[in-house]
Parts: structure tokens; C-alpha cells; sequence
């Protein structure tokens, strides 16, 4: 008989699948009630942080609204059936620095277009965990 096993993803491995990923979802809470919207993220490995584009408007005021917001990657290796996922919890801010926004455009992998109105978020992590998921035999 099979069943699903779930084992923690070491920290390293989690900054790993954070910075190979390049489509995250942000949970922020909008009127007293959770909402999730995709998000194209570069992470930033020196300072362990994850910037990505917005408009000015729902998630990037919700995001700075709050104390703490989450954010969330995962995948499936489809040839071995696991699936994993990395959920940071973290405090959300502006970012302005322009080197720091140069540095997040030529780190992007996705297309999804910025304007002279894109505001740029920065997470704040002060929880990072990782989870893998598969099936195990009895």
C-alpha cells in the first residue's frame, strides 16, 4: 500500500528552489479576506529577500497594509511524482533603490511588462520553510 510522505526541505535548498523559480504567488489579505495573485520574483540571495514588479494598486497596498504577507513557490518533478513547495512569511516593502531595480530587470526571467508606473516590491523574510511531498511504500 502507498502513501504520501511530506519531509522538510533544508534552508539551502529552499533559498535553491526560490532563486530557480521565477513564477511565485503572493498572499496578502484584501477587505478581512485572503487573496493570491502570481507574481514574477527574482530572489535576491545576499540579502536572502524577494523583489518583484507590481502596479499600484490591490497587492501592493494590501502588501504594505499588512505587518506580514506570504509568498509561495512550488513545483512537481513529474518523473518521480513529488511535488515540493517554499512558503516565505515576511514583511513587505517599496522598493526605490535604483540599482537594486536595475540589478531585479536583468535578473528577470519572465516577460510580463513593467511601465514607468511599476513600483517594485521587496519581501522581508522572517520565516522561510520548504516542504517535498511523495508517495513511500508499506
Amino acid at each position: 500500500m502507498e502513501r504520501t510522505w511530506l519531509e522538510d526541505v533544508a534552508p539551502q535548498e529552499c533559498a535553491d528552489l526560490l532563486e530557480s523559480s521565477w513564477i511565485g504567488r503572493l498572499g496578502v489579505t484584501v477587505d478581512g479576506h485572503p487573496e493570491i495573485f502570481p507574481v514574477n520574483h527574482v530572489f535576491d540571495r545576499l540579502s536572502g529577500t524577494i523583489l518583484f514588479p507590481t502596479n499600484a494598486r490591490t497587492k501592493l497596498h494590501c502588501a504594505l497594509e499588512e505587518p506580514l504577507v506570504a509568498f509561495e513557490v512550488d513545483g512537481v518533478y513529474t518523473d518521480q511524482l513529488v511535488g515540493w513547495s517554499v512558503l516565505v512569511v515576511g514583511a513587505a516593502r517599496e522598493e526605490t533603490d535604483a540599482d537594486a531595480i536595475a540589478w531585479a530587470m536583468a535578473m528577470r526571467r519572465a516577460a510580463w511588462a513593467v511601465s514607468e508606473h511599476t513600483r517594485w516590491l521587496r519581501i522581508h523574510p522572517v520565516k522561510i520553510t520548504g516542504r517535498r511531498i511523495f508517495l513511500v511504500g508499506q
